[in-house]
C-alpha cells in the first residue's frame, strides 16, 4: 500500500525479554520476564487513490446539500449579507489591514535580500536592521493570523464549513492505518464501512484511553493539513510538515528557567578582634541577632 506520510508515537507497554545465565551445575538456563519499556507504534496515512476522491467529492456535496436543505446559509449568501450591511471591515480597518499587508510584504522582501549575506558579512547596521525585520515579520503575522481566525469565525456556520469539516472526518476514517506487532498493515478504524466506522471512532472517544486520543488528533492534524494544502507528493508533504512544526516552535515564547537563589549565611565576625575588645556593646549583640530571629 502507498503511504503519504508515516509518524510513530510512543506507548508504554509490557515487553518480555529473555535472559541466559548459567546456573552451579554450569548449564545455561534461558528466563523469560515482562518489563515495562516506551515502545514506538508505527502509523501512516495511505495515499489517497481515485476512486476515493470521488467518493469524497460526493460525500461533500450530499453534506452540502443536508446543511442548506436544514436552513445554514452559503458563503455567498453570507458575504452577500455582510456587504448589504456595509461589510465586516470599516474603511478604517480596511485600509489599516492594507497597509499591513503591503508592508510585511515590502518587510519580507528586504529581509530576503540580507539574508544572503550571512552575519559576518553584514556590517552592523544590516544586522541591526535584519533583527528587526525579523521581529516585525513575526509580529505582523501573528497579527494577521488572529485577524483572519477572527474573520473565519464568521463563517463557521456556514453550510461549506460543516460539510468540509465532514469531509475531514470521512477522509481520516479512510486514510488512519496503523503497523500491528507482526508488522502488517491494518486501518486503525476497521475495515466496515463508513458507518460502522463512525460507530468505531465514536467507541474510541468514549474509553478516554489517553494513547488513543494523542493518535486520534495527530490523525486529524495531518489530514486535516493535508486536506488544505492539497498535495499528494508524500515528499512535499513530508516538507510542509516539517516546515510547519518548526514555524510553531520558533513562534513559542522562551521562557527562560530562574534558578532559585541559595541564601547565603552572613559572614561570622572574626572572634579574634571580639576576644581582644569586650565591650557591653559586644555582649549584647548576640542577644539582638537572637531576639530579631524570633521577631
Amino acid at each position: 500500500m502507498k503511504k503519504l506520510f508515516e509518524f510513530k508515537v510512543p506507548k508504554e507497554e509490557l515487553v518480555k525479554e529473555s535472559e541466559t545465565l548459567k546456573n552451579d551445575s554450569g548449564d545455561e538456563v534461558t528466563t523469560i520476564k515482562e518489563v515495562k519499556k516506551t515502545v514506538d507504534k508505527q502509523y501512516f496515512l495511505r495515499k489517497p487513490t481515485r476512486k476515493l476522491f470521488d467518493e469524497a467529492e460526493l460525500y461533500y456535496g450530499i453534506k452540502l446539500a443536508e446543511g442548506i436543505k436544514a436552513g445554514l446559509l452559503t458563503r455567498a449568501l453570507l458575504q452577500k449579507r455582510f456587504s448589504n450591511d456595509g461589510g465586516v471591515l470599516g474603511e478604517k480597518e480596511k485600509e489599516e489591514w492594507g497597509e499591513l499587508y503591503s508592508s510585511l510584504f515590502d518587510k519580507q522582501v528586504e529581509l530576503q535580500a540580507l539574508s544572503l549575506k550571512t552575519t559576518e558579512q553584514r556590517n552592523a547596521e544590516e544586522n541591526i536592521r535584519y533583527e528587526d525585520l525579523k521581529t516585525f515579520i513575526k509580529d505582523s503575522r501573528l497579527r494577521i493570523q488572529e485577524f483572519e481566525m477572527q474573520q473565519s469565525s464568521l463563517y463557521d456556520q456556514t453550510a461549506e464549513n460543516r460539510a468540509r469539516n465532514k469531509t475531514i472526518l470521512w477522509w481520516v476514517l479512510h486514510l488512519a492505518y496503523y503497523i500491528d506487532n507482526d508488522g502488517k498493515e491494518r486501518t486503525f478504524f476497521g475495515d466496515e464501512e463508513y458507518e460502522e466506522k463512525i460507530n468505531v471512532y465514536d467507541k474510541m472517544e468514549e474509553t478516554e484511553d489517553d494513547y488513543v486520543v494523542e493518535c486520534i488528533n495527530k490523525y486529524f492534524y495531518y489530514v486535516s493539513f493535508w486536506y488544505v494544502s492539497k498535495t499528494s507528493d508524500p515528499q512535499q508533504f513530508k516538507d510542509l510538515i516539517k516546515f510547519a512544526e518548526q514555524s510553531d516552535l520558533d513562534e513559542e515564547p522562551v521562557v527562560e528557567e530562574v534558578e532559585p537563589v541559595e541564601e547565603k549565611p552572613a559572614k561570622k565576625r572574626a572572634t579574634k578582634k571580639k576576644k581582644k575588645v569586650k565591650t557591653e556593646d559586644s555582649e549584647e549583640k548576640p542577644k539582638d541577632e537572637g531576639s530579631s530571629e524570633k521577631e
